[in-house]
């Protein structure tokens, strides 16, 4: 460190313990550019100027109070809190720090929510994937993981021929007061009986998977529910008003043919294929049911 103390004269003075701007960025690793910003804006001025050239130096005793600024702008406090903290007393800052914890705490909760959403949208596409490589219209079985959904109870009539967008939009404003957003599943549910056309089928829910269950206050006909792991009975489809009944009907026909017998839930879950909103409307859907 002493090799890059700067000892001049000036008046006949002899000044020691001094650096040059640039043996000051050597020794604290912060950047001329950095330095002369921190000077620009009355943050961190160097102590002395040379009356004779008007070159600037710092003292060696500044280096302990530009690691604080490092210490303080390392734990993510902005620049212009710290002009302001480093004139405060010891308890003021303690106080600040305080308030910059419960703060961090607060983004940490948040991060943990992104990654939960994150995952669980990765894990969608992975089923995404997996339904575009089934042949399409021919009923199969697969093992299907427990999921978490918010659910909506339709009090009024909506079947698959409607666009239930709006419906959707309500269990969003829940996730959304609560911290969080939808995800890309537009789920519904309805009983298995007979149908004569898909007007007569009429969902009892509306649902989306959801990362988080805290969700506070939620309006009574909303709730948060599990879709039981298991063994699915399923088909899946392009999905189309048109041809909707027709797998239906197909994946009836099968579950009646295997000697399955009574009114279980018919879980719809689809999926976006594109995500512009002036592409053409193009979903992948599966209709589903526990078999065991």
């Amino acid at each position: 460190m002493l090799e890059n103390l700067t000892i001049f004269f000036t008046r006949g003075i002899i000044l020691k313990n001094y650096l040059s701007i640039g043996d000051m960025s050597k020794l604290t690793n912060v950047s001329i550019q950095t330095l002369r910003y921190y000077d620009k804006i009355n943050l961190f001025k160097p102590e002395y100027t040379n009356p004779e050239n008007q070159y600037r130096y710092y003292s060696v005793k500044q280096i302990f109070y530009l690691d604080i600024i490092k210490y303080l702008k390392h734990i993510g406090i902005p620049l212009i809190e710290i002009q302001r903290m480093t004139k405060l007393p010891p308890e003021s800052m303690f106080d600040f720090l305080d308030k910059q914890e419960s703060t961090i705490e607060e983004e940490i909760v948040k991060l943990k929510n992104i990654k939960q959403l994150l995952n669980q949208r990765k894990n969608q596409l992975r089923e995404q994937f997996f339904l575009k490589n089934q042949e399409h219209g021919v009923v199969y079985t697969r093992q299907i993981e427990k999921r978490a959904v918010l659910k909506l109870n339709c009090e009024d009539i909506v079947t698959p021929l409607d666009n239930p967008d709006v419906y959707f939009r309500k269990l969003a404003d829940v996730l959304e007061k609560a911290g969080t957003v939808a995800d890309n599943l537009y789920g519904c549910i309805y009983p298995m009986k007979e149908y004569k056309s898909s007007v007569e089928i009429q969902y009892s829910n509306l649902f989306t998977s959801i990362s988080k269950t805290d969700l506070g206050s939620i309006p009574k006909n909303v709730s948060i529910d599990v879709i039981p792991k298991g063994m699915y009975m399923c088909i899946s489809f392009k999905w189309s008003t048109t041809d909707y009944f027709n797998h239906f009907n197909e994946l009836k026909k099968f579950y009646y043919s295997r000697g399955y017998k009574g009114e279980k839930d018919v879980f719809e879950v689809s999926l976006p294929n594109n995500y512009a909103s002036s592409s053409e409307e193009d979903f992948i859907s599966e209709l589903q049911i526990l078999i065991e």
